[in-house]
């Protein structure tokens, strides 16, 4: 994510501290709060039509009919007779870097925002730490409810909660079955290990195609920072985690498997190609996946990844010296309250609405727990068998053992997740050791961290 110009960041930061004052919704004390007007269950303080309450929602996607977000926000106007959504897509190409460029410009410009929805958490928790967005904690405290009861994931800083996920992204392994097939291995069962990654891998690489393929990302030179760490590079006291066992193993894993075994595509060669995450897979190009679970939806897009085989779904490894079965890491984009809204309780009963409702109309996987794993997983992919093995799916991603390890966030997330990708960039591309590299990317972690307790 690339950072605010030092102009836009001062103007946000003067519109955080004039929004101190508005923070009723979260129960504070701040001058000017008022619990009359902000306090959830507070009367409207804009009456739209008939009476009802009036917000508005930022999206990044499209103001289109066949848009599924659009969908949902106006069967949310039509369930109810309290509250009037006004859908405001500020771009129509989907890009949400570009849409918080753009929101940034209007909140710094004294737009009232309500409701706004992000693509990723990073994006939400920086706005989050200028003071931007409202807390939902005692929103759910009113509710009467645990929302880590309610959802697989929710974004929190400081142990408050200020977004809810609509959908969830799950960390899952992909297979080629007919790869699986030709190779005689069956599908892994929950509890395998990143070891066994390496002999499937192994297994399934022939003269045509290699067993697996590893993306650029900064996921992917330590998937297990990602699954079973409560934050992929730093302690609880915010220093850097590279002297935990993971990395070296990852690390020392990757240069294994390509210069070794020969079971995945070189290093060099990914970053020449520019591949897309899942280019090489659909082309048949490589066997088996550690991706994220918009794989799924992707293997129906036969116009961008055309292929014929069957996909094939288990969970993601573990770690070789883990006891805990089923972690993996669960990601996706929020739906968060501006500071600011006079409308925060029918802001509320709306995100909450779309957190439990709008799967429906997106087909997404939502963070929401009180659905039928099997029932939905059907009804989105049951006439799609031939490409999507719904049976392995609906076990990999409602299976009771999965799980995240207790996480915790910092908004300046994506610099660091760019300090790895450049230390494993330069210890694969260079041939250098994992000591030297780990000493360079610590050093660059410390400097961010100092840089933004500032």
């Amino acid at each position: 994510m690339k950072k605010l110009s030092i102009m836009l960041a001062s103007m946000l930061l003067m519109l955080s501290v004039s929004a101190c004052g508005g923070n009723g919704g979260n129960g504070g004390n701040g001058a000017g709060s008022s619990a009359a007007t902000d306090a959830p269950g507070a009367a409207s303080a804009d009456p739209g039509a008939a009476g009802k309450a009036k917000i508005k929602f930022y999206t990044f996607k499209a103001d289109k009919p066949e848009e599924p977000i659009y969908q949902a926000v106006q069967a949310y106007n039509e369930a109810q007779d309290k509250v009037e959504v006004e859908y405001e897509s500020l771009v129509q190409n989907s890009d949400s870097t570009d849409f918080m460029k753009k929101l940034d410009i209007l909140v710094a410009g004294g737009e009232v925002v309500d409701v706004f929805m992000t693509g990723n958490e990073d994006e939400l928790l920086e706005r989050a730490s200028r003071g931007v967005v409202e807390p939902l904690n005692s929103f759910f405290e009113q509710e009467k409810i645990t929302p880590e009861d309610e959802y697989s994931k929710l974004l929190k800083l400081e142990d408050k909660v200020y977004g809810i996920l609509p959908s969830s992204t799950q960390w899952l392994t992909v297979f080629n079955k007919d790869h699986l097939e030709a190779a005689g291995l069956s599908l892994p069962e929950m509890g395998w290990t990143w070891d066994d990654f390496r002999d499937y891998a192994k297994k399934l690489t022939t003269p045509e195609h290699y067993g697996t393929y590893f993306h650029t990302w900064g996921e992917y030179p330590n998937i297990i920072a990602y699954t079973e760490k409560p934050h992929p590079q730093l302690s609880a006291d915010l220093k850097p985690i590279f002297d935990d066992p993971s990395f070296e193993y990852f690390f020392n894993l990757r240069r294994a498997m390509e210069k070794e075994d020969k079971s995945v595509e070189p290093y060099a060669d990914v970053l020449a190609s520019n591949y897309h995450v899942l280019q090489q897979f659909f082309a048949g190009n490589a066997s088996m996946l550690a991706v994220p679970s918009y794989a799924v939806r992707a293997a129906l897009n036969q116009e961008k990844f055309p292929h014929e085989f069957q996909s094939m779904y288990a969970p993601l490894p573990r770690s070789v010296d883990s006891k805990e079965l089923g972690m993996t890491n669960i990601s996706g984009g929020g739906l968060a309250m501006g500071a600011k809204s006079a409308n925060k309780e029918a802001s509320y009963d709306f995100i909450r609405w779309m957190s439990k409702e709008s799967y429906k109309f997106t087909k997404e996987i939502p963070s929401f727990k009180g659905v039928d794993g099997a029932e939905l997983i059907n009804g989105f992919f049951g006439e799609n068998t031939d490409l999507i093995d719904t049976a392995s799916l609906t076990k990999t991603l409602f299976d009771p053992n999965i799980k995240m390890p207790d996480t915790f966030s910092v908004p300046y997330g994506s610099e660091l997740k760019a300090i790895v990708e450049n230390g494993f960039a330069s210890f694969i591309l260079d041939n250098r050791s994992f000591d030297e590299v780990k000493g360079e990317m610590t050093a660059e972690v410390e400097k961010v961290v100092q840089a933004n307790q500032k």
